[in-house]
């Protein structure tokens, strides 16, 4: 069977290593480069997590480039700032349950974003002598065919790639992304962490004309990963499983202690995984809805947010399919037999 041509926009995150151990693993995935985002951290902590993955993992063939520090328009810096003071705001009785350490990025996922898991220092893999949008440029010029883009971070790198090389655009197959909400609530409405991370780069993807599957917290808060699943991967005896369990273990006890207003206790999210098995099998997705999103960029209160047009009265274009189920046993299933496939 042909793979499908992909390149993985990331921002390592414990989700984002699942996500790249599901994508290389499957094997039914042609991954021309991965590339990587501030977001969950630094450029530098996320670029050093994801050579460390796919070192760890067996991929060592795939060209790694690094994107940039901060947003299209904002700071890195400033965006972090604002989501702790909204969350502040929203849950003030959750404060003292906020981390000592300073944290730069999503604090579920640790001071180096990939906090739970030491990987060895002896990791040959350097990133590309070219910047991360330079780089997916570079695949989509000299491929054949069209390449579908997986991003699982910030959109950046990908509205940056747009409004740089607008003539590439139609060999981008689909957008299969991680981020966005319609109607699930995490610390404000309609605001995820991507897209509020950078929401003009968001704007700039929604208006591309590019066919856009969202993977977002409407599906990713119901597609839970269980404490038996990471006892499986654990149990498979090869690197990949151990490192997957130990990580995915700190992730869940972390992210369900800072987000305990959730409710979440022996399951957790394994977001930028869902955009990915989508990918992978399409026939994953069970419910789904073809909606107008556009994203608010100079709002006080919704800055950052998604905006579904659900009852189809703006008379705009049907931009984003929008996905709010999946098969959670045959997705997790997934996980385990691509974490069984590395090495």
């Amino acid at each position: 069977m042909k793979k499908i041509p992909v390149i993985i926009d990331c921002d390592p995150g414990h989700d984002d290593m699942m996500a790249l151990v599901l994508a290389y693993g499957s094997q039914k995935l042609d991954i021309r480069a991965v590339t990587t985002v501030a977001g969950n951290n630094t450029i530098d902590n996320t670029t050093r997590n994801a050579l460390n993955v796919l070192h760890y993992i067996g991929a060592d063939h795939i060209p790694v480039a690094k994107g940039l520090q901060d947003p299209i328009v904002r700071s890195h810096k400033e965006v972090m700032e604002k989501l702790a003071e909204n969350r502040r705001r929203m849950y003030p009785d959750q404060g003292s349950q906020e981390p000592k350490e300073k944290i730069v990025g999503a604090s579920a996922h640790g001071i180096t974003g990939l906090d739970g898991f030491t990987f060895p220092q002896d990791n040959p893999m350097q990133v590309q002598p070219m910047s991360a949008v330079e780089m997916m440029a570079k695949v989509l010029r000299e491929s054949e065919e069209k390449v579908t883009l997986i991003p699982m971070g910030p959109l950046t790198n990908i509205g940056l790639l747009i409004r740089a090389f607008p003539d590439l655009v139609e060999k981008i197959e689909r957008i299969s992304m991680m981020g966005g909400t319609s109607e699930f609530v995490l610390t404000r409405p309609f605001m995820e962490f991507n897209t509020f991370v950078d929401p003009e780069a968001t704007k700039i993807v929604f208006e591309s004309g590019v066919p856009i599957t969202m993977f977002g917290y409407d599906v990713t808060y119901r597609v839970l990963c269980g404490k038996d699943t990471i006892e499986q991967m654990e149990h498979l005896g090869n690197k990949t499983g151990h490192m997957a369990a130990s990580l995915l273990k700190f992730f869940m006890e972390r992210h369900n202690k800072n987000l305990s207003h959730l409710g979440l206790s022996d399951t957790t999210p394994i977001h930028d995984a869902c955009a990915v098995a989508g990918v992978i099998d399409p026939t994953l997705v069970t419910q789904s809805k073809r909606l107008h999103l556009d994203v608010e960029i100079g709002g006080t209160y919704f800055d950052g947010a998604t905006i579904c047009d659900y009852a189809h009265c703006l008379n705009l274009p049907e931009n984003v399919e929008v996905v709010y189920n999946m098969d959670t046993q045959r997705f997790l299933q997934m996980l385990v037999d691509a974490a069984a496939n590395c090495q």
